[in-house]
């Protein structure tokens, strides 16, 4: 659990990424926006391997 507190605490960070507002652009050009910039790709990647690593232990934990 220390861990996981540790890691929620540093991604609202990278949430700042970059700069730039993008509330004019429309939903079909801010999902473009987050399937191609690499800082997006990155977080999303970290966020689904901490979820699968999670649950990996937490099965292993189980038996």
């Amino acid at each position: 659990m220390r861990h996981s507190l540790t890691l929620f605490a540093l991604l609202p960070s990278a949430a700042f990424a970059h700069a730039g507002d993008h509330a004019a652009q429309s939903v079909l050009q801010n999902l473009w926006h987050l399937v191609t910039e690499p800082d997006h790709l990155a977080i999303a990647a970290a966020v689904v391997l901490a979820v699968g690593a999670a649950a990996y232990l937490r099965k292993g934990r189980a038996k």
